[in-house]
């Protein structure tokens, strides 16, 4: 359970960096590996499997300055493979899936895996209407004057007569030669330049003024279609030629192929042949040419079964470690930072690599003036492979890991394989939870800025986040450089977060395990925050898909008195989360508690938001306070808990009828509560 929460919050980090920030600080294959270890962990224990695990989302949360759309379709994320056996093991599962045969022919289609940003382009009657990003991928950010202005965006389609609808979807990016040109100008112009053409790209299409992504030589390759209206398309290939002949620029690299050997082929010599190419790509993503076939196998989790990603290894490069330093987070846990000679590597500088944990610090035995290898895939900070301890000299100096922390001088502790502070009033973590706390997609206090947050800190201003609410203007005007117009500004910010939801306040609150997804979760199950603080572990492990051990994070933070004084001060400070409401107003099932046991002919998932939509809460686990037992086939120790407890027991029939308010009671263990 330890290493599924540290995975989580090293992938939702490196999500965030990468889709919204733009600025990532973790390679390719290191969060590959972490991936694939999650999914591998997950695997085993399905229990464990939350709905803000990286493993069931794609992208990372929105918090930009534009519109929120749904995608009419999801926007998924393809399974990578990483050589030969896996790719034949890939193979085998789809055929085990449906049942083919290993004689049976099929076709696949490889395309070269671009490095650039998703894209969904909706056209109209022929006409482009709407453009989104990925964003996490169910919901994207409304783009589209920025897509406008891209030339390889095609205004309208060369289809007669044209779709009713017509979604395209493919990646944006920029020509190496391009960025070189643009990075050029912007140097002369003494501007700071972009890291590397993604970066470049990803700055670009989300500009407010739209006359600056015009200036951006920006290139849209379109592969895949969403959505889409009046048309019949039976294969891959198909469809790529239809993209094309609508005014698409379609990769000319394509490849079809008769069979997996054919595809092994194509990848052999697109391994080599993608060091020729103008653009940034990493692999070859190889899909099911039959439409058909496809929508057999369907989805698992973030991936269709019928597609993967073949990446290629990353790029290794030798440098020498200058310093290593720990940075400490929210939470008091002290990262290790390796810093280096800046080497260039995949066409772009890199100075710096997260070591991971004492642990891992001490696996590689990297140490001050060492030479090491680093690698980086996608043209992203690099990790550290191994130490090249054959080339030392004697020069190199041992990290020693701090047994005080560095900001606050409190005796640091072992947490597993990590090393915490305890000290909740640690400075550190205090600037990390405020850094926190005021993020848009929390209490949205857009004017109070990590760096003031450490000047409130110095100040003496504040000593958790409640007391960003009691600070006043006198108090502001009294801080070096704050004019009067300022602190009026920071103070309407403050005043307007007062009425947060309680999903984004338990969010803000910066709780070990805590993602977005669980507040919401955990808010629509206790409706109000006195609900929550008066519940019991068991029940709050017991929301489906909540589990364990965000479960007992969030208890164990109630009983904690620090805490439970800062809930007090940011009461007493007027900030009053609002209560969730349930969906319906039908009185049989508003605050009603079910739990869904045994194998249902319809969809688990369905079963619970039907009654979810009728104000009913869902939990994973039978206690004297469940209000039904819903039993399929095969329940087990849910069953037996519920007779112990004589709490309501219905077999699907009984539930379907109960919810066509004709309750019937035949073979259920007990009478339904009206």
């Amino acid at each position: 359970m330890e290493e599924i929460q540290l995975l989580r919050e090293k992938l939702h980090r490196a999500n965030r960096e990468y889709y919204i920030l733009d600025k990532p600080t973790l390679s390719d294959d290191e969060y590959d590996a972490a991936m694939r270890r999650l999914v591998e962990l997950e695997s085993e224990n399905p229990e464990l499997i939350t709905p803000d695990s990286p493993t069931q989302k794609v992208g990372a949360p929105l918090e930009g300055d534009f519109q929120e759309v749904a995608h009419r379709v999801p926007m998924l994320s393809l399974q990578d493979v990483r050589g030969v056996e896996e790719l034949l093991e890939w193979e085998k599962r789809w055929r085990r899936h449906v049942h083919a045969p290993e004689g049976l022919q099929v076709n696949y289609v490889c395309e070269p895996k671009i490095d650039g940003l998703a894209m969904s382009l909706h056209y109209e009657n022929g006409t482009f209407t709407r453009g989104l990003t990925r964003g996490d991928g169910q919901r994207g950010e409304d783009i589209t004057a920025n897509l406008r202005t891209i030339r390889s965006v095609p205004p309208r389609l060369q289809l007669e007569p044209p779709p009713p609808f017509f979604e395209a979807r493919g990646e944006v990016f920029m020509l190496r030669s391009q960025f070189e040109k643009l990075n050029a100008g912007l140097i002369a112009q003494e501007k700071p330049a972009f890291a590397n053409p993604r970066n470049a790209s990803a700055g670009s299409v989300r500009q407010k003024n739209p006359a600056i992504t015009a200036t951006r030589p920006l290139t849209f390759s379109a592969y895949a279609l969403g959505e889409y209206q009046g048309l019949k398309i039976e294969t891959q290939w198909e469809l790529l030629d239809i993209l094309e002949k609508a005014g698409f620029r379609v990769d000319p690299l394509r490849r079809k192929c008769a069979n997996i050997e054919e595809v092994r082929a194509f990848i052999e010599w697109f391994r080599e042949e993608r060091h020729n190419l103008d653009y940034a790509t990493d692999g070859v993503v190889v899909k099911l040419d039959d439409f058909a076939l496809q929508r057999e196998l369907g989805d698992v989790g973030r991936n269709p079964r019928w597609a993967c990603a073949f990446k290629f290894p990353p790029a290794e490069v030798v440098t020498r470690v200058e310093n290593i330093d720990v940075n400490i987070g929210r939470t008091g846990v002290l990262t290790p930072m390796a810093f280096f000679e800046p080497v260039e590597v995949a066409g772009t500088t890199v100075s710096r690599a997260t070591l991971s944990n004492a642990d891992q610090l001490a696996k590689k035995d990297v140490r001050i003036g060492d030479k090491v290898l680093i690698r980086k895939a996608g043209e992203i900070i690099p990790e550290v492979v191994r130490t090249l301890t054959e080339l030392r000299d004697g020069s190199e100096r041992e990290f020693i890991f701090p047994t005080h922390c560095p900001s606050c001088k409190t005796e640091i502790v072992a947490d597993g394989p990590r090393r915490r502070c305890p000290n909740d009033e640690c400075p550190a973590r205090l600037e990390r939870l405020i850094e926190h706390f005021v993020g848009r997609d929390k209490m949205n206090i857009d004017r109070v800025s990590i760096e003031l947050g450490k000047r409130f800190i110095a100040a003496g201003l504040v000593h958790d986040v409640a007391d960003l609410f009691t600070i006043t203007k006198e108090q502001l005007l009294n801080l070096e450089r704050m004019a009067e117009k300022s602190a009026q500004n920071i103070l309407n910010s403050l005043e307007n977060a007062k009425k947060p939801t309680l999903a984004r306040l338990l969010f803000a609150l910066g709780i070990d395990n805590v993602g977005q997804k669980t507040a919401e979760l955990i808010a629509e199950h206790f409706r109000s925050l006195e609900n929550l603080k008066n519940a019991e572990e068991s029940e709050i492990s017991g929301i489906y898909q909540v589990g364990k051990v965000a479960g007992k994070s969030v208890w164990e933070w109630f009983q904690h008195p620090r805490n439970v004084q800062t809930l007090e001060k940011l009461l007493a400070a007027g900030v009053v989360p609002q209560e969730a409401t349930a969906k319906s107003s039908d009185a049989r099932f508003a605050g009603k508690s079910f739990v869904f046991t045994g194998a249902l002919e319809m969809d688990r998932r369905e079963a619970e938001n039907l009654v979810k939509n009728l104000g009913a809460r869902v939990s994973g686990s039978v206690s004297k306070k469940t209000d039904y037992v819903v039993a399929g086939e095969n329940a087990g120790s849910k069953l037996d808990k519920a007779r112990e407890n004589k709490v309501p027991i219905l077999s699907e029939a009984e539930f379907l009828a109960l919810l066509e308010d004709e309750p019937k009671a035949e073979g259920a263990d007990v009478h339904p509560k009206k």
